[in-house]
């Protein structure tokens, strides 16, 4: 979990990717991890990002390599397969920069590709540095300073915020703003206070305000760790937001439906998003006689995280059937047999040991690229693009057929 006030290069090698089973075919003989997990295994996307080099080329929230774009700062895939995709998709245009760099394209093994693909899901979820000085004119501006008191300065109608000084989460934020939205609401309708709403990165640079600001007065603060899907998943259910809210297509439909790609979003957008939303969720928690929740920081950090990986692995309805389909769509088989029928340049999908699992098919087709490049110039056609559901689609159909020996009927 991000520190309120560390660097960007500390946020990059502190993120912390957890392993544990998936909701994957019972046959793929090695399951990724998911980004977020009980038994998190701390550093290991990070450190297959810096040891194959990739920050030659990618910089992360400005550090690193210019040659391709900034990891943190543009908006990538979703889920697995779509990272995944992404990858192949931009494979000759980065392995024509790397051979113009004079860099010697990395390979990578199934482990590599599943921890590499956890760390970049999770970019975007750890937030860039804020802006102090427009955190302290947007303290103002939105009313903040008329209540709330910093570094000895401001009101005392709601509690002082020198305690963000200690604080190791912006999710810490989140609970509070949450816990008290409603005794705030009211406290700034009494004074006439326009409710303020947060875009952008004006939270993020109020809240590293609120920290250059304020008074360390020593003691203890509050502190949690990366939060567990697992856990947030049973949380959402005992605080009842699956009341009013559907996740992977289960729950109510009171409010929107959260998980989807407009909350891949970092910490702190996601806490003004709540507040954000506050007085719409209040207003129909009241209308069922439901009570708002009170959550803790670890709860809160929780939720957030079952939230933000619930589409990890979402691929609406995975058919082999499909699969089977776009590998002959897609040229495939120019190059590749299944079970002898097909191409006769590359290896037989039916007999390969790369195929079995969705990332030792990543790895494969990452680490035989630069062949594969020279093959689809050399026979004049085109670079086959993939979307995540026509590799999830893919995988499955390559990975019921991997044994070798006749090939299966592929069923949905």
């Amino acid at each position: 979990m991000l520190r309120v006030k560390r660097s960007a290069a500390s946020a990059v090698a502190g993120f912390g990717l957890l392993v544990a089973s998936v909701i994957l075919p019972a046959r793929a003989e090695q399951q990724p991890p998911q980004p977020f997990a009980p038994d998190w295994a701390m550093f290991a996307g990070g450190k297959v990002f810096a040891e194959k080099g990739c920050g030659k080329c990618h910089a992360l929230r400005g550090i690193g390599g210019g040659v391709g774009p900034d990891l943190a700062r543009i908006q990538t895939g979703t889920s697995f397969f779509e990272l995944g995709a992404d990858m192949w998709n931009h494979l000759p245009r980065m392995g024509a920069k790397m051979l113009e760099a004079g860099i010697q394209r990395p390979t990578l093994t199934s482990t590599e590709v599943s921890n590499l693909i956890a760390f970049l899901f999770t970019v975007q979820y750890y937030d860039a540095l804020g802006d102090p000085k427009a955190g302290e004119r947007l303290f103002a501006a939105k009313g903040c300073v008329q209540c709330h008191e910093v570094g000895g300065q401001g009101g005392r109608v709601g509690p002082g915020l020198d305690f963000l000084k200690r604080a190791n989460s912006p999710v810490l934020v989140a609970a509070a703003m949450w816990n008290h939205g409603p005794e705030m609401a009211e406290a700034m309708k009494a004074k006439g206070i326009a409710r303020p709403t947060f875009q952008g990165q004006e939270l993020l640079d109020i809240i590293a305000y609120v920290v250059a600001a304020a008074k360390d007065a020593g003691g203890e603060t509050a502190q949690v760790v990366p939060g567990t899907p697992e856990r947030g998943g049973k949380l959402f259910t005992e605080k009842r937001c699956v009341v009013c809210h559907r996740v992977g297509g289960k729950g109510g439909s009171v409010g929107p439906e959260l998980g989807r790609r407009g909350h891949h979003v970092s910490l702190t957008q996601f806490v003004a998003l709540m507040w954000n939303h506050g007085p719409a969720m209040w207003a129909k928690m009241k209308e069922r006689g439901i009570q708002v929740p009170r959550l803790t920081g670890q709860e809160m950090a929780d939720i957030v995280a079952y939230l933000y990986v619930s589409r990890y692995f979402d691929q609406p309805a995975i058919s082999r059937v499909e699969g089977q389909q776009l590998v002959r769509t897609k040229g495939c088989l120019t190059c590749h047999s299944v079970n002898g029928k097909g191409g006769k340049i590359s290896a037989d999908f039916a007999t390969s040991k790369l195929v079995g699992s969705p990332a030792s098919l990543i790895a494969g087709m990452w680490n035989h690229g630069r062949y594969m490049e020279a093959q689809v110039q050399k026979q004049q056609i085109p670079w086959p693009l993939l979307t995540g559901q026509e590799l999830a689609d893919i995988s499955a159909y390559l990975a019921s057929i991997s044994k070798g020996g006749a090939l299966k009927q592929p069923a949905k």
